[in-house]
């Protein structure tokens, strides 16, 4: 009787992520995914409700007769934060446990400061957001925070952030909780918004294998693989933007060469220019006759909109080293979903993505690309810092979960975790 109980209680837990990565679910699909019984599932989802870990929220409309329950975890379990430290600004956020946004605060921050300066940033974006909710920082059971320096998560160091100095080896958490006096969920940022947009944005939870790439200054990505995000064996993985390329090529910013992201990145997009620049090209980016030196990204969108040569061969350029990137991701991952994602992204749209689709449908196996969608996200405000609001509730959700059934107390970003669960259940 104890085997089976202790079997039940894994399956319980199995059901709670599954309901918690799923956003909504209905029992009938919960029994396939498990290849279970109705009744099993009934029993086990009995259990959650009753103690308050799931809640029902409706019925499934698209099911013919009898509309059944639609289950989501229960938001308010806890409250939570996330913060994003971005290269020109720290923005918090207060979400329930779902990552329904509750406040929100941000303060202009740059590398340049000092930490300390930094974390009296996140300080006061976070007391704003607070404010913004009704909330007291006793309220939160854990604040997120979303980087996008270089870290190493498994051991809460920044080991560098646009070349400063005083960024290098940084012990970031430790720093972050001796500041706020509470739990510290640190990560990179692109995996942040990788999260959010896979559980947030209803088209794409349908896709559980999948690739999110955020495309900026630097290039991150969160990979999703039966529905969990991949973290590796040092909580490292998703580095698309580190994938070597052209060994002889351009000097990237960890050190190496003939990186994805030394071909693909914002700054890298801008060099080009200016170097077509400095070589004399014809284009309409020169400003009176010289090398202009405030080149942006914004710019040369705009040129190539409207016909600019140079330009255009940049964002070409650069679109077909990042697809050449995603090409090997997708032929190891085999995703269903890609995903491109940030305000550059969105803004260079249509040559971003046709010339992705073009080179990735090129050098992936048929049986690859053969179902693969890739898309860009839209713009959405707050993608990042709502990310690192849900990446501190993956880790509140397991210790939920451990005091109520007195499991292991493991990493909820633990795929390895995650996957042993699933066996336990007989899922395929």
């Amino acid at each position: 009787m104890a085997r089976l109980g202790d079997h039940m209680r894994n399956l319980e837990e199995s059901l709670f992520w599954e309901i918690f990565y799923r956003h909504e679910v209905v029992r009938a699909d919960l029994a396939r995914i498990f290849n279970v019984s109705a009744a099993t599932i009934s029993r086990s989802v009995g259990v959650l409700l009753a103690k308050k870990l799931a809640i029902e929220v409706g019925v499934a409309n698209p099911y013919r007769g009898r509309h059944p329950a639609l289950l989501c975890i229960n938001p308010q379990l806890a409250y939570v934060a996330g913060l994003e430290l971005d290269r020109d600004r720290v923005t918090a956020v207060i979400t329930d446990l779902s990552g329904m946004l509750l406040g929100r605060g941000a303060v202009a921050s740059a590398p340049q400061n000092s930490v300390d300066r930094t974390l009296k940033d996140c300080r006061r974006a976070l007391e704003t957001a607070l404010h913004d909710a009704g909330l007291e920082i006793g309220q939160l059971a854990r604040i997120g925070v979303g980087h996008t320096g270089t870290l190493d998560v498994q051991n809460g160091i920044c080991l560098d952030w646009e070349r400063m100095p005083h960024w290098r080896d940084a012990k970031l958490l430790a720093a972050l909780r001796a500041e706020f006096q509470i739990e510290i969920t640190l990560d990179d940022r692109a995996r942040a918004v990788a999260l959010a947009l896979h559980l947030l944005v209803p088209e794409n939870r349908c896709y559980p294998s999948a690739i999110y790439v955020q495309i900026g200054t630097g290039i991150g990505a969160g990979i999703f693989v039966n529905g969990r995000m991949l973290r590796g064996a040092t909580l490292a993985g998703g580095e698309l933007g580190h994938i070597v390329i052209d060994r002889k090529g351009p000097l990237c910013s960890c050190g190496k060469r003939g990186c994805v992201e030394a071909f693909a990145s914002i700054r890298a997009t801008i060099n080009r220019v200016r170097n077509a620049l400095e070589a004399g090209a014809k284009t309409s980016l020169r400003k009176a006759g010289s090398v202009t030196t405030d080149l942006t990204a914004e710019a040369i969108i705009s040129a190539a909109r409207h016909g600019d040569q140079v330009a255009r061969e940049a964002l070409l350029e650069t679109s077909e080293a990042l697809a050449t990137g995603i090409a090997n991701a997708a032929q190891l991952f085999n995703p269903s979903l890609v995903v491109l994602a940030g305000k550059f992204a969105n803004a260079a749209r249509e040559i971003l993505l046709e010339a992705v689709t073009r080179v990735v449908r090129a050098q992936c196996f048929d049986t690859v690309s053969r179902g693969l969608e890739i898309r860009v996200a839209p713009f959405r405000k707050d993608v990042g810092p709502v990310g690192c609001a849900l990446l501190a509730s993956l880790d509140v959700a397991a210790e939920l979960l451990q005091r109520e059934f007195f499991l292991p107390l493991m990493p909820a970003r633990s795929e390895d975790y995650l996957q042993g669960q699933l066996e336990n259940t007989g899922r395929p």
